[in-house]
């Protein structure tokens, strides 16, 4: 299964591509709560020895993306809907905060750069691209994030969006939610337009919130037509 998804890493910081090749496949959903996974398996698809895989699977154990039993298995770790619930404020809090750090370096470019993303977002919705309308929506929220430049609160906030990320395609369906971003997001551009980074900061935290619900929504319209 796995080797019709991967490519063969390359030698350089070989142990950095296993590990961020298997968190990508837990990520997205190409291994799946409760799948198994086998040290030769996982050396074997990514034309790797055993020794990086097996690094790669403490950090991803000691990030709660798998969970092993002393010799005897280890598997992709299950996903709760509950964990969203608390994600989702932790993120919209940290953001935030990044707006706070980001208002001295913000420049008119940066907005700019906002704008056109903001653009290729709507665009990609009207073209019902799901996978490019979520990277332009990820994307539009990383610039005020990189503005901080607080490397700790972006790597704090990395490490929640990646644990959201698999919670979204498990409960819901990835993108769902997405489509009133648009128009929610011109409203964080027109706050920063007019320095009112406090109000740009409120409409991220309105943004995230409402997205939430939306994607809520959407999970228990098609729970109840499933059932």
């Amino acid at each position: 299964m796995l080797l019709e998804h991967a490519k063969k890493v390359k030698r350089t910081s070989i142990r950095e591509q296993v590990y961020h090749q298997i968190q990508e496949w837990i990520i997205s959903g190409v291994l799946k709560p409760g799948d198994r996974l086998k040290d030769q398996d996982l050396a074997e698809a990514l034309g790797a020895s055993r020794t990086p895989i097996r690094e790669a699977l403490l950090r991803l154990e000691e990030e709660g993306m798998i969970q092993s039993k002393a010799n005897s298995w280890t598997q992709v770790a299950p996903v709760d809907i509950n964990q969203a619930f608390r994600l989702y404020p932790m993120i919209w809090t940290l953001e935030k905060l990044a707006v706070s750090f980001a208002k001295e370096n913000m420049k008119e470019e940066h907005i700019e750069k906002m704008e056109a993303i903001n653009e290729e977002l709507d665009r990609a919705l009207k073209q019902g691209d799901a996978l490019g309308a979520q990277h332009q929506d990820a994307r539009f929220h990383q610039v005020i994030i990189d503005l901080s430049e607080t490397e700790e609160l972006i790597h704090v906030l990395d490490g929640l969006k990646k644990k959201l990320r698999r919670y979204e395609i498990t409960y819901f369906n990835g993108i769902s939610g997405v489509e009133q971003s648009v128009e929610e997001h011109k409203k964080i551009i027109l706050s920063l337009k007019e320095k009112n980074f406090e109000a740009a900061a409120e409409r991220i935290e309105v943004n995230w919130q409402e997205s939430f619900q939306r994607r809520i929504s959407n999970m228990e319209v098609k729970n109840r037509k499933n059932t």
